[in-house]
């Protein structure tokens, strides 16, 4: 147990001693991105750090900086994470690190629309069920609440060519169906395929 223990110690300093020279350095981080293999080579590395432990350490500060800079300033678009993968075929990681990326406020929609209208991008990442509603979310709020009455289609609100949970395209299409801004089509889809909810919004709405 603490042969473990200590070798478990030299691995996080290991890290710790690539990682910090990188730490609050803008021009290193940019300079690194130009060379996406080695960048994809230590992020490896930066996803292997327990971000979700306490207290904070220098190590956990190395590695959250280079992900939230990478999210916030070097990705660009949605063909940015096939490089960032590039060297990188845990599937905990690539998931630890779309999460990270989409819980970040400073992630544009830009951004986060650019991914989600890229399907092929979104199957190379890989295990999308694990990562894919926050986003889904996140367009759904922008869209819902900028669009006009009578004006979002179906396709719009939910990827019709991921298999995502049924249950989570009910909530989708209630939602903009409740606030009255799907369009004909986009209503008549969700009577079809969710027959109940969709009368039971229609009872409520009626009484109100």
């Amino acid at each position: 147990m603490r042969a473990n223990r200590e070798m478990q110690m030299r691995g996080k300093t290991d890290i710790l001693s690539i990682i910090i020279y990188y730490y609050r350095d803008e021009e290193r981080m940019k300079n690194l991105w130009s060379n996406k293999k080695e960048f994809s080579k230590i992020l490896s590395l930066v996803m292997e750090v327990e971000h979700d432990t306490s207290p904070t350490t220098m190590l956990q500060s190395c590695a959250e900086y280079f992900i939230n800079f990478t999210s916030v300033f070097l990705i660009k678009q949605s063909s940015d994470f096939l490089h960032l993968f590039s060297e990188i075929n845990d599937s905990n990681k690539r998931v630890s690190f779309m999460k990270k990326f989409f819980i970040n406020d400073l992630v544009s929609d830009k951004i986060i629309f650019n991914v989600l209208n890229d399907i092929e991008v979104i199957k190379i990442v890989g295990s999308y069920k694990e990562w894919i509603e926050l986003p889904i979310v996140i367009r759904a709020r922008k869209l819902i609440t900028t669009s006009n009455d009578s004006e979002i289609s179906v396709d719009k609100i939910i990827p019709l060519d991921l298999d995502l949970d049924n249950s989570f395209q009910e909530y989708l299409l209630s939602w903009a169906f409740e606030e009255k801004k799907l369009n004909k089509d986009g209503n008549e889809y969700f009577r079809k395929n969710f027959e109940k909810k969709y009368k039971h919004i229609c009872s409520v709405m009626e009484q109100g």
